[in-house]
C-alpha cells in the first residue's frame, strides 16, 4: 500500500505540468541537496558533517583585475585608467613591492602558488579540511573572521599564521581600520584549504542574495512560464 502511493506520488511530481508539482519538486530537490549532497561532499573533503565543502566568492579582494572604485580602476591601491587583467608578471610588477617589503615571498615562489593568478567575485571555491598545522605558504584558506560571512585569502606568513587578499593594498587589521585582523590567525578560526575554483557559478546565489525582489520576481516567472509550456502528453483522437 505504501510503495503504491510512493509509485502514484512520484508518478503525479514527474508527469505533472502544474505548478504545485513543480515547486514540490524544487522542494524535495532542494533538501537532497542541503541535507544529502553538501554533506556527503563535507565528509568527502574531510570538512566534517557539519563543515563548508564549497564557498562562493562575495568580494573581489583575490581578483587580479584593476576594478572600478570610485572615478578610477585599482589594483593593490594603485590607480589605472581602465579595467584590465595582469598577468602573472604584471600583478608582480604591481604588488610585488607590498611582498618583498613585508614578507618573504619572491615572485618566483609566488609562481609556483596555487591560484597564483589569484580568483573573481562570483566563483566557486571548493574546500578541503585541513589543519593549521599542514598549511603551506600559499594556500589560499578559508577562516572565519567573527563576521557571519568567513574570509578567503592567500596565507604570506606561517608564524604567526596571516592572510593576505592578492587584490588589496594591505592586510586587513584593525590598526588599518577594518574590522578584522588577518595578521594573527588562530587554527580553531581555519576551515580549510582551497583545492580548485569553479568560474562564475556562484553569481547566480550572489544575484538572488544582492537583489532578492528581483530575484523572486524572475523564479516565480520561470515556475509559471514551465507549467504554461505546451503539454507533451499525448492526446486521444
Amino acid at each position: 500500500m505504501v510503495l503504491k502511493e510512493i509509485k502514484s506520488f512520484w508518478n503525479w511530481l514527474w508527469k505533472s505540468e502544474s505548478i504545485s508539482s513543480y515547486v514540490i519538486f524544487l522542494v524535495i530537490l532542494f533538501i537532497i541537496i542541503k541535507f544529502v549532497f553538501l554533506p556527503g561532499l563535507s565528509l568527502i573533503f574531510g570538512m566534517g558533517l557539519n563543515g563548508l565543502p564549497l564557498a562562493i566568492v562575495e568580494s573581489s579582494s583575490m581578483d587580479h583585475h584593476s576594478l572600478l572604485e570610485s572615478n578610477s580602476y585599482v589594483l593593490c591601491g594603485y590607480k589605472f585608467a581602465e579595467k584590465k587583467y595582469y598577468n602573472l608578471e604584471e600583478y608582480w610588477n604591481v604588488c610585488g613591492a607590498w611582498y618583498e617589503k613585508n614578507t618573504n615571498i619572491t615572485q618566483e615562489q609566488f609562481s609556483s602558488f596555487k591560484f597564483k593568478n589569484g580568483f573573481s567575485k562570483g566563483d566557486i571555491i571548493i574546500i578541503f579540511g585541513k589543519k593549521a598545522s599542514n598549511i603551506q605558504l600559499g594556500d589560499v584558506i578559508i577562516f572565519q573572521s567573527g563576521q557571519p560571512t568567513p574570509i578567503i585569502h592567500r596565507v604570506i606568513s606561517l608564524n604567526p599564521l596571516e592572510t593576505k587578499g592578492d587584490h588589496n593594498p594591505d592586510q586587513l587589521s584593525k590598526k588599518n581600520n577594518y574590522y578584522l585582523d588577518e595578521t594573527n590567525i588562530q587554527a580553531n578560526q581555519v576551515i580549510g584549504i582551497a583545492v580548485a575554483r569553479i568560474p562564475y557559478l556562484g553569481w547566480i546565489k550572489l544575484f538572488l542574495v544582492e537583489h532578492k525582489v528581483l530575484g523572486s520576481i524572475i523564479f516565480i516567472a520561470i515556475i509559471i512560464s514551465i507549467a504554461l509550456l505546451p503539454s507533451n502528453k499525448s492526446q486521444k483522437v
